[in-house]
């Protein structure tokens, strides 16, 4: 498994999270795409290979401090989760932002998947709230 930049590769990051959110989870296309996944938005996109170099899973995040990176759309297919890999992309995530400088990391977490991020060290820092009609809360973690 392996974490790589994939600005020249969100057509693959996209087609995870369809995968995932629009097809497994219902949530509406429409919503899935946004602004940050056009060049030039500032977002940084990720994908999570898997030992044959297939896409797996994907993140993105961008900066909303100068010390603080929101994540967002951290996902793996179906097929890859229960294997370490979305434990190691997080952790990728943090040494990536923290060498940048980033001193913590937040982000919108559905609440069925609220024990992987505390397992990941994060801690809940909100009431629940409806993102794109599943119920989420707001995640910490200082790195």
């Amino acid at each position: 498994m392996k974490v790589i930049g994939a600005q020249e590769r969100i057509a693959d990051c996209i087609e995870i999270r369809r995968r995932v959110f629009v097809e497994e989870q219902g949530v509406p296309e429409e919503l899935e795409i946004d602004t940050l996944d056009e060049a030039g938005s500032g977002c940084e996109h990720f994908l999570v290979l898997d030992g044959a170099d297939r896409p797996v899973g994907t993140f993105r995040a961008y900066w909303e401090t100068p010390t603080r990176v929101h994540l967002q759309r951290f996902c793996m297919l179906k097929e890859a989760r229960g294997r370490g890999w979305g434990r190691a992309a997080f952790a990728y995530a943090e040494g990536y932002f923290s060498a940048k400088g980033a001193r913590s990391m937040t982000f919108g977490a559905q609440c069925t998947a609220i024990p992987f991020y505390e397992k990941c060290g994060c801690r809940c820092v909100s009431e629940v709230f409806l993102d794109a009609g599943l119920p989420h809360r707001t995640m910490e973690k200082r790195i």
